[in-house]
């Protein structure tokens, strides 16, 4: 169900921002849009990350590393975040690890969306066409606050 490409199959929106160049983001920026309808923008920009959320997120990134557990958060055929978690709740292995993190398929990528957001809206918000707004302001604040714990878990030492 997953890919090798270098930005997907990561949880936590761990690579997802952190791997592309700032010429590569619009394109992932629109692939998420793509993904989503307006209600299900709506929803991701409405879900706000509490601590105990983002550490399920966190612990579920680690379990998927630590059992090579690959999930697709941006599905290229999908047109709705329903549509995602029920391509996610298809492959047994993302169920079962889902479950055990006590996460639905839709909690999982509301806060992976959501997360991913915060994440481009710190990284890129300067950059020409980007969209900050879909970010919610509490997402920023959390992710600021363990965003070298977030890059740490997925490689990038771009701030270092």
């Amino acid at each position: 169900m997953g890919s090798n490409q270098p930005h997907r199959g990561k949880s936590l929106a761990l690579g997802l921002a952190c791997a592309i160049a700032a010429s590569g983001m619009h394109a992932q920026q629109s692939t998420v849009q793509h993904a989503l309808t307006p209600a299900d923008r709506a929803a991701v920009h409405d879900y706000t990350l509490t601590d105990a959320a983002y550490r399920k997120l966190l612990d579920t990134a680690r379990d998927a590393k630590a059992n090579k557990v690959k999930i697709d958060i941006l599905d290229p055929g999908a047109h709705s975040l329903d549509e995602t978690a029920a391509h996610l709740n298809a492959d047994p292995g993302v169920h079962a690890l889902l479950d055990r993190h006590g996460l639905t398929a839709r909690d999982f990528l509301l806060g992976e969306y959501a997360l991913l957001g915060a994440e481009f809206a710190v990284k890129y918000a300067g950059q020409p066409g980007f969209d900050a707004s879909m970010a919610n302001p509490a997402n920023i604040a959390l992710y600021r606050r363990h965003e070298a714990e977030i890059d740490a878990l997925s490689g990038d030492d771009s701030n270092n």
